[in-house]
């Protein structure tokens, strides 16, 4: 499928809100080892349990040393494995002096890039998959590509080739996704150009939603995981039945009350309960807005309902969700 089919999804993904939420205990462990951590925490967690950390927190946080802090949590809100912490937080001086060396150089090139590479690689535990997401954060570029998150996720997605504009990076691997990189960038922000929208925004879509989709075939799938603005219950049965506007602002099925919440061009969410036929008076249908949302389940009790952000394959998970919805 094509990267394109998703422009306006794309376009409208709340990228600096995506937000993870660490434990303060996730990190005691390294709080005994590192002297300065435990004041620093104090700082952060506001000496409450959790804390919920958004790219947006993290572009504001001034301090550099509290930035790379924010950025592991963010990335790593479980913890990272073994030792690996502890022994960037012993290499924080040099993490420190080498990203701000970075942002003093004029239009960073590949030479710069390949000796921040050979740097780095004196910090045990500290991969391409970690320090990619402090290039994003410290809001570097290189050739004029700005720097974006590259993590196996990603590199899971490229190698399904799901997406055509990709293709190039089906052969990539761990192993070889620093060498492929500055690529990565390049052929991000030349689509990114195409579809008038953001690296980042295709980036987090990749992230989310990526081995996600599939596109139907009408011989191999009854509906499309993309909404068209028809009830999706009423088209599993063959039959094409209009949604309104209902009291609570969500499109209500007119023949089967199934009701779904729109994230205007991003997500149709088909809401768990169904609606009692308590339209507005002021008559709206969903198939003349529509925006090709994609149909998502309901996970969450609080708008937008959908939280943390997921979506609908094949046909059958959406028609296997519906009947559940008494």
């Amino acid at each position: 499928m094509k990267i394109n089919n998703y422009k306006i999804l794309i376009s409208n993904l709340p990228v600096k809100q995506q937000s993870f939420k660490t434990k303060r205990t996730t990190w005691n462990k390294a709080e005994s080892q590192i002297e300065w951590l435990k004041k620093l925490n104090e700082g952060i967690f506001h000496n409450k349990p959790t804390l919920t950390i958004s790219r947006q927190d993290i572009f504001e946080t001034k301090d550099l040393i509290e930035k790379i802090v924010k950025t592991i949590y963010w990335g790593y809100p479980y913890g990272m494995r073994g030792n690996h912490f502890v022994d960037i937080l012993k290499h924080i001086d040099l993490i420190e002096s080498a990203f701000k060396k970075l942002k003093q150089t004029d239009r960073p090139t590949t030479e710069d890039f390949n000796n921040l590479t050979i740097t780095l690689k004196s910090v045990k535990g500290l991969g391409l998959s970690t320090y990619s997401k402090l290039l994003y954060f410290f809001k570097l570029t290189f050739n004029d590509n700005p720097c974006l998150i590259l993590d196996q996720r990603l590199i899971d997605v490229f190698a399904n080739k799901t997406y055509f504009e990709f293709q190039q990076l089906s052969k990539v691997c761990y192993e070889n996704a620093e060498k492929n990189y500055l690529n990565f960038l390049q052929i991000t922000q030349q689509l990114a150009e195409k579809i008038e929208t953001e690296g980042e925004n295709i980036e987090v879509f990749l992230f989310t939603f990526g081995n996600n989709l599939k596109t139907t075939n009408v011989n191999e799938s009854k509906i499309s995981n993309m909404w068209n603005g028809y009830c999706p219950e009423s088209l599993l049965d063959g039959k094409t039945v209009r949604m309104r506007l209902n009291q609570n602002d969500f499109f209500e099925s007119e023949e089967t009350g199934l009701q779904i919440c729109i994230i205007t061009g991003v997500q149709a969410v088909i809401l768990n309960f169904r609606g009692q036929g308590k339209f507005r008076t002021n008559i709206k249908y969903a198939d003349e807005i529509e925006n090709g949302e994609i149909l998502s389940p309901q996970n969450s009790d609080r708008p937008p309902f959908n939280n943390p952000t997921t979506a609908f394959g094949e046909s059958e998970e959406i028609e296997k969700y519906i009947t559940t919805i008494n």
